[in-house]
């Protein structure tokens, strides 16, 4: 064999072993961390309303969770995995209730206490203190007593796009405040209100001291994601129990 065939063949050797290597490192490497967040709002019977969600149709989906596997995360569960402090169960799942329904204490609490599972409150303390159809600060405590995560919605649940900044302010930094206030902990995950943002928000938040914000942007929710820009899943209370079970099972795949 000539010395420009040798070169050739060591060369050739080189190249299969560099890609055998990469290939070995691909298959070795952990997949990342992949959340479902489900998005959920009023648990009542309101046929023709997507957002909400009959309380049979509700504990089915818990009982389901309870049952398979599953691991509601607390919100600091979850931010502890988002940051890589703790490492992920098999199968993580965040609950978020939007918006601060009187249903939530009354058709979502019990089921999640007799399951023991866990969630996260996202309230407009302005709309529940004014408003029959919300949860009373009594409500709010005992379920926060009761191992809810309670963040703020917003003060009054408004378009926040639509106002100056001053107002957006005011809205961020009193929920807050009220939440810290009436609860005695720590207020800083968001959720956006009709899921409306934008960069006066982002930098409004960030002064207020806020480390993560919710959207409604469809989508498992990732470490690599923008802390201000996460996704979630809403649940459809109209689609079937086994059409939420799929689309659940699919959010672990990558």
């Amino acid at each position: 064999m000539s010395l420009t065939a040798r070169r050739c063949a060591r060369l050739f050797l080189l190249v299969c072993c560099l890609l055998l290597s990469v290939s070995a490192s691909a298959v070795s490497a952990p997949q990342p961390v992949r959340i479902p967040v489900l998005n959920y709002h009023s648990i009542t019977v309101d046929p023709g309303n997507r957002a909400t969600i009959t309380p049979v149709k509700f504990e089915e989906q818990m009982t389901h969770l309870a049952e398979n596997g599953y691991t509601t995360l607390t919100l600091r569960q979850f931010t502890d995995i988002m940051e890589g402090r703790e490492t992920a169960p098999e199968k993580p799942v965040l609950l978020t209730f939007d918006d601060g329904y009187a249903d939530n204490y009354t058709e979502a609490l019990p089921v999640l206490s007799r399951l023991g599972l866990n969630a996260t409150l996202f309230v407009s303390p302005g709309v529940s203190a004014a408003d029959p159809y919300f949860l009373t600060w009594d409500q709010i405590r005992e379920m926060h007593e009761a191992g809810w995560d309670i963040q703020p919605h917003g003060m009054s649940h408004p378009h926040l796009p639509r106002l100056s900044a001053a107002k957006q302010e005011a809205e961020l930094t009193e929920a807050k405040r009220l939440i810290e206030e009436q609860l005695g902990t720590t207020a800083d995950v968001f959720c956006y209100p009709y899921g409306e943002y934008n960069r006066t928000t982002l930098r409004l938040l960030k002064k207020a001291g806020y480390r993560y914000a919710f959207t409604i942007k469809q989508g498992v929710t990732l470490p690599t994601q923008d802390p201000y820009r996460l996704t979630r899943i809403f649940v459809n209370g109209e689609e079937s129990f086994e059409t939420w079970r799929n689309r659940l099972e699919k959010a672990y795949q990558p």
